[in-house]
């Protein structure tokens, strides 16, 4: 027979009383079963539950299940909310009859606590998952309106959630229970010095399907804070080590036109010098013709003897003159020799600074490489941590 289906006569309480003794007995967070005339209540017995505000011989509610059943001379049913008795309880309440089964007496009631089974087992495990987790974490327990468990670990704690404290407009219980499903939230390191993600899971009335709590967990993430922040002080020391390693690469590679451009104006010096050097010895060799006609012309002029005075005196001129030009051109030749050996020594001491600027340019480019491939490391660590 059907709960809904009980009709019960005065004769019969007896019987009703052992029957709803054993049925109390099988549910599994137990029942209260009790018994009301038309003004107070006659009878109770319940197994690992009761409602402490009946009492035998005090009175019941006026708008409660057994006035309801008695009011509506049939068998109710009424789900309680939380806030009532402080756990959720569903109510079956009947008439019962006269013997002639003519006249409503009083009234049957069971009731049975409607608690979510996560929230029963809540004691049992969220005290050791709380001190599992490495840092530490805090985990709670709402109806649709406030906190009704809390339990934090000797690492974090959040200590303004208490049992009672209403659910905050937005919060992630308060959202999972609008939008019956899993909301997650990060909480800034203003609050409580590091990191915390916050999340809520929506409990569901296995009977109605209905949204009736929600259960949640708080976890700091300091570990992963200190990481994220290494990480963003590596990428920022990084990108200013690579600003200047750019900086210094462009300079080594001016560095390198430079000396480049240096070394094609040495060769073309040599070159020039080599012209010069041609040219002097040109110059010798006309001294030296000029020398032999000066010589020769001297002779002649003594050969004609008086008539050739003037002449002798032109030619010695010209004589001293090429001695000199002579002299001037083995004096220039030094000169050149010198400047010669000094632009080779520049030329040797170019092409092995160009040589250090290659080497350095090339050490930049492996540096580039290396703080590039640092970069991507610490992006990955940034990315691990976010995801710690």
């Amino acid at each position: 027979m059907e709960i809904n289906d009980l009709r019960v006569h005065i004769k019969e309480l007896e019987f009703v009383k052992s029957y709803f003794n054993i049925v109390t007995t099988a549910f599994e967070d137990g029942a209260c079963f009790f018994i009301t005339d038309l003004d107070k209540v006659t009878y109770i017995s319940g197994h690992k539950f009761e409602i402490s505000e009946l009492k035998v011989g005090g009175g019941f509610s006026e708008s409660g299940p057994s006035a309801q059943a008695i009011k509506a001379r049939k068998v109710v049913s009424i789900r309680i909310p939380r806030n009532v008795y402080g756990i959720r309880l569903l109510t079956y309440s009947g008439p019962i009859w006269n013997e002639n089964d003519t006249e409503v007496i009083g009234a049957w009631a069971l009731t049975i606590p409607r608690q979510h089974k996560l929230v029963n087992a809540f004691e049992s495990f969220a005290p050791v998952v709380a001190e599992l987790l490495p840092e530490g974490g805090f985990m709670w327990v709402t109806d649709k309106e406030k906190f009704i468990k809390r339990q934090a670990s000797q690492k974090f704690d959040m200590p303004e959630l208490k049992v009672g404290t209403a659910l905050r407009v937005g919060s992630t219980p308060d959202e999972a229970i609008k939008q019956n499903k899993p909301v997650h939230e990060d909480i800034d390191a203003s609050v409580y010095g590091y990191p915390v993600i916050a999340g809520s899971y929506p409990l569901i009335d296995e009977e109605t399907q209905e949204v009736v709590a929600s259960f949640g967990i708080s976890l700091p993430r300091k570990l992963a804070g200190d990481l994220k922040q290494i990480a963003s002080s590596l990428d920022e020391g990084l990108t200013g080590v690579a600003t200047a390693i750019e900086q210094i690469t462009a300079a080594t590679n001016n560095v390198s036109d430079n000396q480049q451009n240096l070394n094609k104006e040495i060769i073309k010096s040599k070159e020039l010098l080599d012209k010069i050097n041609d040219v002097m010895n040109f110059i010798k060799e006309i001294a030296d013709e000029t020398k032999m006609l000066g010589l020769n012309a001297a002779i002649e002029a003594a050969r004609v003897g008086e008539a050739g005075l003037g002449f002798g005196v032109v030619a010695e001129e010209i004589r001293k003159l090429s001695a000199d030009s002579k002299n001037t051109v083995v004096q220039i030749k030094e000169l050149t020799k010198e400047i010669n050996k000094s632009m080779n020594e520049t030329s040797l001491a170019s092409e092995s600074t160009l040589a250090v600027v290659e080497e350095t340019a090339a050490a930049t480019q492996e540096v580039n490489a290396s703080i590039e491939e640092m970069t991507a490391l610490a992006q990955k660590l940034s990315h691990t941590a976010a995801n710690l």
